[in-house]
């Protein structure tokens, strides 16, 4: 759904409900309970409650139309948000036993309210969510079985993908993209225990970037591309608080023989994978044939996560750089058998042949992510043409 047809969506419903409860409910004595609700007030029974049911079915309308109009939509928020909580003091107060759910009245109106107040002002939910997509709080949890695959492609193939801000790392002619498969375990809010945290497998697609912040200094990081989860609540969450790009997915992860089997399965099909690693013995395990690195040491360099993770904020033109440390990295090389990537199936590869160019397992890392630390760019720069 577009903005501006949710944003339709809420004021009419907002209006909606005042509309029933003024005309249907009062004005047309659809629901006969409220009208005893009145006439539980002091000095209100008989005629006067009735009176003073016309007269709050009559507002209640008017508020419909109010909101509808889209005049003055803060103040129409204001005087629903007063109006609304001053009838339920006087529910509570002298017809609490009318009410369908006294404990209840009070949260499900403040939900009501809120929504209101997103009426009045839709563009405070794109605000909200943009600054909650910034990484607004420290992460941590354990990396196990961590695979990363290193591809060479073209560097104008990629350079492609990058939004403003950030630069492609290259070797010769290529730029790198990381295709990291993770067990995770226990992914929490820092500080939290770990029995709270969330398990997952994910498959994260990733360029090795570079980006000059305001002081000067060139930052080494990734940028994400895609990212696959078998978790709903961890596509839910990501794609919250961040800007990489959940999908949900099915994921098989079995070790036999000292060999790691991953399967990786995909609604759309451009996260599929299928892979066999030999993670028991990386003592002869070398660069695949063709890599462009000239030696293991150099290929390090792009054996996963980095200093730093880059989101484009397309709202403020901004890049937003998420720190990141982690202890006990020592990734070895391992040979593996990949059989199926469905990522490189997409138009932004078609024409040119994905070269893996290095292989490395790691196990039982701790990490954590810091808070996301925003950086707005020259305003003269565009946003990015196209994306995988």
């Amino acid at each position: 759904m577009s903005a501006r047809r949710w944003d339709a969506a809420v004021r009419w419903s907002v209006a909606g409900v005042w509309l029933v409860h003024g005309l249907y409910n009062k004005l047309l004595g659809g629901a006969p309970r409220h009208l005893a609700i009145v006439q539980s007030v002091p000095g209100l029974s008989g005629a006067a409650g009735a009176d003073v049911l016309m007269a709050v079915g009559v507002f209640e309308v008017a508020i419909a139309l109010w909101i509808l109009s889209r005049r003055a939509p803060r103040i129409c928020a204001a005087v629903q948000t007063a109006a609304l909580l001053s009838m339920n003091v006087v529910e509570l107060t002298f017809a609490r036993p009318l009410l369908l759910w006294p404990a209840g009245l009070l949260p499900i109106n403040a939900m009501f309210l809120a929504l209101a107040w997103i009426a009045a002002d839709p563009d405070a939910v794109h605000r909200l969510r943009t600054r909650l997509r910034r990484h607004p709080i420290p992460i941590e949890a354990t990396l196990g079985d961590c695979l990363t695959l290193t591809y060479a492609l073209p560097a104008e193939r990629l350079r492609r993908l990058l939004p403003p801000g950030l630069e492609l790392e290259t070797v010769g002619p290529y730029g790198f993209l990381a295709v990291a498969l993770v067990q995770t375990r226990a992914l929490r809010p820092a500080g939290w225990p770990v029995w709270a945290g969330q398990d997952f497998f994910l498959a994260g697609y990733r360029v090795f970037t570079r980006f000059r912040d305001t002081n000067g200094r060139r930052l080494r990081g990734l940028y994400i591309l895609r990212s696959d989860a078998d978790r709903a609540r961890m596509v839910v969450g990501g794609n919250l608080l961040t800007h990489y790009h959940y999908r949900r997915c099915r994921a098989r992860v079995r070790t036999e023989d000292g060999r790691l089997h991953i399967a990786v399965e995909t609604s759309d099909g451009r996260g599929d994978l299928a892979a066999i690693a030999d993670v028991a013995d990386a003592a002869g395990a070398r660069l695949p044939d063709g890599s462009p690195f000239s030696s293991a040491r150099e290929a390090l360099r792009f054996a996963g996560p980095l200093p730093f993770t880059f989101d484009y904020e397309s709202e403020t033109n901004a890049i937003v750089a998420i720190r990141a440390t982690r202890a006990g990295w020592r990734p070895r090389p391992i040979a593996i058998d990949v059989r199926r990537i469905g990522f490189f199936d997409q138009p932004a590869f078609r024409g040119c042949e994905p070269r893996l160019a290095a292989a490395f397992h790691v196990r039982d890392i701790a990490y954590r992510w810091e808070r996301g630390t925003r950086y707005p760019l020259d305003s003269g720069k565009e946003a990015p043409c196209c994306a995988a």
